[in-house]
């Protein structure tokens, strides 16, 4: 497997030269959406790498913030389907890291709103209104910042994957659900 230096170089190697390929290749694309691929590619594989589960660099840029982290820590066990998926894994950890800023956020206000009054229905009705109006001034650019997500994840799991070999994972990088299932001899008395 290779080690953390290794994922960040090919990371930012592969985000840098995916701007020109982006911005040239795909369909009505300009360099902005490059820009914003590429960005997202690079913060996915060095923030929300999918070693996030080990004490590792990426673990550690969170700073004080990578107690966020901690559930993530104990309920996906390393290399499983979920952690080195090649979509699933990146967009699993971009909804898990979402669902956490949320309750931090409830947390807060909850917490705010024991000393001083605060109309959370209303900074929470302002705040979705707010993810709308981008959703819909801004599609094309969040298309490319999924995508960049998705790829920055998928470059450190397709390494993993030809340093190491196929056969510890490689069922489960595309359906991390599917499980792999031993065929019963008929002389296995256990059920394996």
């Amino acid at each position: 497997m290779p080690d953390g230096k290794t994922h960040d170089m090919l990371t930012v190697f592969t985000g840098i030269v995916g701007i020109p390929i982006i911005w040239r290749i795909v369909p009505n694309s300009d360099l902005l959406g490059a820009f914003v691929w590429a960005g997202s590619h690079i913060v996915s594989g060095m923030a929300f790498s999918p070693d996030l589960d080990l004490a590792s660099e990426p673990y550690n840029r969170w700073g004080p913030l990578r107690f966020i982290w901690w559930p993530y820590r104990e309920l996906v066990p390393h290399r499983a389907g979920i952690s080195h998926s090649l979509v699933f894994g990146p967009l699993f950890r971009l909804g898990y890291f979402l669902v956490m800023v949320w309750l931090s956020f409830y947390l807060g206000m909850t917490l705010i709103n024991s000393f001083t009054p605060v109309d959370t229905a209303t900074i929470s009705a302002a705040f979705i209104a707010d993810l709308k109006a981008l959703w819909y001034s801004d599609r094309q650019l969040i298309v490319y910042a999924l995508v960049g997500f998705v790829t920055g994840g998928a470059v450190h799991s397709i390494a993993d994957w030809l340093i190491e070999g196929r056969e510890p994972y490689h069922k489960s990088l595309l359906m991390p659900w599917r499980k792999r299932r031993r065929k019963r001899r008929r002389d296995d008395d256990w059920g394996w």
